[in-house]
């Protein structure tokens, strides 16, 4: 009994002990961990200088299905200065195959791809392969552009520098003998060095050598730059090296340095192109990666002799206008004359394009690297840069545009300006296009810089990834550029573009469904209450402009393009003349764009700012 009692004694005290004994608790649960940032963790590896590591992310992005074409470019060319030969050259045939067999291949891009290899193989030590993919782009420029396009100068000077076989690229570029393809050469260098350069509006360099002129224009972008050269080899013609701006500045910074370069703009192309202007013919901006072919550049040998080539395309000029185009993030340098090019047509510019190029890698996961590049003394050189061109030029009116990080100089540069020159105005219009500039800095700096120019605009979406991500990776507040906290100053003029970003990155509405009112500001400086594409919304005291909500019933995109560019092409006062007569024939002969026509008068006459009426009688009604 005694014993029995024990153990039942026992069996009760564990069991009370186990109910008075918490549970034991559970594990914690692992936190779930944010997903790989491929493309940050390649700039962090390439900024460390970690090869393994760079060459190990690289393969991993290349297999997989989503990355897109721009950014297996960039792999391949890291893969290629890293050694990776075999894999980078593997890349661009994956890249050309794609574009070889769209439904409209884009030769212009094949052309630079297979040039593209040549470089690779040829830095590689193996002539064979630089040969076979040289003589592939000769024969492209030979078929598309004209043996003597400027665009073949630098192809042929490349290969007979680094000693290709000459024999084998004649034979695959279609030349008969090795002194055509020699002829083709020295007259690719002439027209490239054609010192009095097409006008954007349709004037042409020298006339062609072989057979009759192809359908583009040949454009002349000048540019001041602090990149540092990278040249390679380079062949001489006529004691002046031939010159590539594909190839011959790196992404380091160098000494201040102006020069220009030849770019074909194709003519009279369809949506998507880029056209010829007429007086009343009245095209959407065009698409620059489409068939935009950079030829050769020249350098000055000093600032004076820039200044001088400015002045004498300023004095072919009737408006001696100068529009400057500073790029962003991720930016090589001919892809920024491209950029020039491109918006030196569109706008139609009459007096000078210029293009000012910071030392961007030119990568996608090259942020880092881009960013090391906001110094006092890249600074100093913009500055030194855009005093040149006010001071100098005896320009009538000089507009400035920066994108993206090219904001950071910009914004920096005036502010310097403002300090160095107080009280001065030097521009006209300064255009901040989607600022990778933390919106408090960019506050600060553009809060002090009024009196510098005429007028300053913002464009900002609240669609812009590029800068969500941006922020992400500065780990600071909100973006100037982004419209969901709209910066918004008595000095600026800020516009809302979220209502027509088309789509992708959102990050370059002024060059897609902003352009039409972009061009209102550069072409006539109107202000925002004088653009009837612009909603108004109050943000407190201030206002904020807002694309996508026109004012007037109207005010359509293609009625206000037709109602600008009349006014540019024909001028001011003779613009309501031109458009009422239009409207009249369009509606005399039953034409379906007689609304169109009406339309863009009832903007001229909403304006009140142009003078010659027909009688109010033939008015259409």
């Amino acid at each position: 009994m005694t014993r029995f009692r024990a153990v039942a004694m026992a069996t009760l005290l564990a069991i009370l002990a186990a109910c008075a004994t918490p549970p034991p608790e559970a594990p914690p649960q692992a936190q779930p961990q944010p997903p790989r940032d491929l493309l940050v963790e390649l700039g962090d590896a390439e900024a460390a200088g970690d090869r393994e590591a760079m060459l190990s992310l690289a393969a991993e992005m290349m297999a997989d299905p989503a990355t897109d074409s721009a950014l297996l470019q960039d792999l391949a060319d890291l893969m290629a200065r890293e050694g990776d030969t075999a894999g980078a050259l593997a890349a661009y045939e994956q890249l050309v195959a794609a574009e070889t067999i769209a439904p409209e291949a884009d030769w212009a891009r094949i052309i630079n791809l297979e040039a593209r290899m040549a470089e690779i193989a040829a830095a590689a030590g193996d002539t064979a392969t630089a040969t076979e993919h040289a003589g592939r782009a000769v024969r492209l420029v030979a078929d598309h552009l004209g043996v003597d396009h400027p665009r073949m100068a630098p192809l042929l000077a490349f290969a007979k520098a680094n000693g290709l076989d000459m024999t084998a690229i004649a034979m695959a570029g279609g030349f008969s003998t090795l002194e055509e393809m020699d002829l083709a050469l020295a007259d690719a260098v002439e027209r490239s060095r054609d010192t009095g350069a097409a006008m954007p509006a349709g004037r042409r360099l020298s006339p062609r050598v072989f057979g009759e002129e192809p359908d583009f224009d040949l454009v002349k972008v000048f540019y001041g730059t602090d990149r540092a050269p990278d040249p390679g080899e380079m062949l001489v013609v006529d004691g002046t090296p031939v010159l590539d701006a594909r190839t011959y500045y790196g992404a380091e910074r160098g000494e201040l340095e102006t020069g220009t370069v030849i770019v074909s703009v194709p003519r009279n192309r369809a949506l998507g192109e880029i056209p010829k202007p007429s007086v009343l013919r009245f095209d959407v901006r065009p698409d620059p990666a489409r068939h935009v072919i950079v030829g050769d550049m020249k350098i000055h040998p000093d600032m004076e002799a820039f200044v001088r080539e400015v002045k004498l395309e300023l004095a072919k000029s009737r408006r001696r206008e100068i529009f400057v185009f500073i790029h962003g993030y991720n930016t090589k340098f001919d892809a920024g004359i491209e950029r020039t090019a491109q918006l030196s047509t569109d706008l139609e510019i009459d007096g000078a394009a210029v293009f000012y190029s910071w030392p961007s890698a030119g990568s996608l996961f090259g942020y880092k690297a881009d960013r090391s590049q906001i110094t006092p003394e890249a600074v100093q050189d913009l500055e030194d840069f855009l005093l040149i061109l006010a001071d100098k030029t005896a320009a009538d009116r000089i507009s400035v545009v920066a994108h993206s990080m090219g904001n950071e100089f910009l914004t920096l540069a005036l502010e310097q300006m403002t300090e160095d020159r107080p009280g001065e105005k030097l521009f006209n219009e300064v255009v901040f296009a989607s600022p990778d500039v933390d919106a408090d800095e960019f506050v600060e700096r553009v809060s002090a810089i009024d009196s510098l120019a005429d007028d300053f605009t913002l464009y900002a979406s609240s669609k812009d990834r590029a800068l969500q991500a941006s922020q992400r990776f500065n780990g600071t507040g909100r973006r100037a550029g982004d419209s969901a906290e709209p910066v918004l100053l008595p000095v600026l003029n800020t516009i809302d573009t979220s209502a027509v970003s088309d789509g992708g990155l959102g990050h370059s509405d002024i060059f897609g469904g902003a352009f039409n009112d972009f061009q209102a500001i550069l072409w006539l400086s109107l202000e925002p209450d004088q653009r009837c594409l612009l909603g108004r919304r109050e943000e407190g005291n201030a206002v904020a402009w807002v694309l996508g909500t026109p004012r007037t019933e109207f005010c359509g995109q293609q009625a206000f393009l037709t109602a600008m560019t009349t006014m540019r092409r024909v001028g001011v006062e003779e613009s309501a003349l031109v458009l009422s007569e239009q409207a009249a024939e369009a509606e005399s002969v039953g034409s379906p764009d007689a609304p169109l026509w009406q339309s863009a008068l009832r903007i001229v006459e909403w304006l009140g700012i142009a003078g010659r009426f027909r009688p109010e009688a033939a008015m259409p009604q």
